[in-house]
C-alpha cells in the first residue's frame, strides 16, 4: 500500500493538488505542446520525493523497475479488484471481444494489455507523459476527440475507468465523448464507465446525457446488473451499455 499511495502522489489527476500546485490541468498541459508533459512529470517526482518517507520512495523504485521489465503493478482497491479479477477476465473468454479501447493510463494500468491477449488493444490518455503506461496501440488525445483517430464501428469493447469526474467534467466534452464511443462502437459493442459516485466527482448525472441515452442498459452477466458498486468507501460504480 505504501508503493501505492507513493505512486498515486506522483502520477494521479487527484494527486495535482498535493504537489505544491506544480500539477495543471490537462487542458493547459495541451495547450503548453510536447514538452510540457516532460517538464510536469519531472516537476511532480521532484516535489513528489521531497513530500515522502524514503520508504515509499524505494516502493515507488519498485513499481519503475517492475513496470521497465513489463511486469504487472497492480492498485489494491476492491474496484480494481472487481476490474481485474472479474471484468477483464470476463471479456478475455469471450470470443467476439476482438478490439478493446482502454482510457486513461496509469502505472497500475499498463499490464491490462497482458491481461487481454490476442487483441487488438488500444489506450488514449491526453497526458503525453502517460503514453509510457500505454499499449503498442496509443493515442495521446482526449476522449472527446476520440471521433479524429477511431475509425467508426471498428471497436468491440471501450473501457472508460476513473475518467468521468477526474478531468472529463465539462457537460459538452462528455457528450462528445459518449458520442464519439456510440460512434466507434460496432452494434452491439459494450461500454463500461467506471466512477465515484461522490458530489465531488459527479460533475453531472450520467443520465442527463444525450449520448449516453443512445445506448441500452448492459446486465453484465458476472456482476447480475447493469450498475455494481464496487467499492462502498469511494463509492467507485460500474456501469455497463450496450450500443444497440
Amino acid at each position: 500500500m505504501e508503493a501505492a499511495a507513493c505512486a498515486a502522489a506522483l502520477f494521479d489527476r487527484s494527486a495535482c493538488k498535493k504537489v505544491h500546485g506544480l500539477c495543471m490541468p490537462v487542458k493547459e498541459a495541451r495547450q503548453n505542446g510536447p514538452d510540457f508533459g516532460r517538464a510536469m512529470f519531472v516537476s511532480r517526482i521532484g516535489a513528489a520525493l521531497k513530500a515522502r518517507p524514503l520508504s515509499e520512495i524505494v516502493g515507488y523504485g519498485v513499481i519503475l523497475v517492475r513496470n521497465a521489465l513489463g511486469l504487472p503493478n497492480r492498485m489494491p482497491t476492491p474496484d480494481r479488484d472487481t476490474l481485474e479479477k472479474v471484468i477483464l477476465p470476463s471479456y478475455a473468454a469471450r470470443p467476439d471481444i476482438k478490439t478493446v479501447l482502454f482510457v486513461g493510463c496509469a502505472w497500475y494500468t499498463h499490464h491490462y494489455e497482458q491481461m487481454l491477449p490476442g487483441r487488438v488493444y488500444w489506450t488514449i490518455d491526453p497526458d503525453p507523459w502517460k503514453k509510457r503506461f500505454g499499449s503498442r496501440r496509443h493515442v495521446v488525445a482526449g476522449l472527446e476527440s476520440l471521433d479524429a483517430h477511431i475509425a467508426p464501428g471498428s471497436l468491440d469493447l471501450i473501457i472508460c475507468n476513473g475518467v468521468f469526474g477526474w478531468g472529463l467534467d465539462d457537460r459538452a466534452d462528455c457528450e462528445r465523448a459518449f458520442q464519439g464511443c456510440f460512434d466507434a462502437l460496432r452494434p452491439s459493442g459494450e461500454l463500461i464507465i467506471g466512477w465515484n459516485d461522490v458530489l465531488e466527482r459527479r460533475p453531472l448525472e450520467l443520465a442527463s446525457l444525450q449520448s449516453l441515452a443512445r445506448f441500452r442498459p448492459l446486465t453484465f452477466g458476472p456482476l447480475g446488473s447493469n450498475e455494481y458498486l464496487a467499492n462502498p468507501e469511494n463509492r467507485h460504480v460500474y456501469n455497463f451499455y450496450a450500443k444497440p
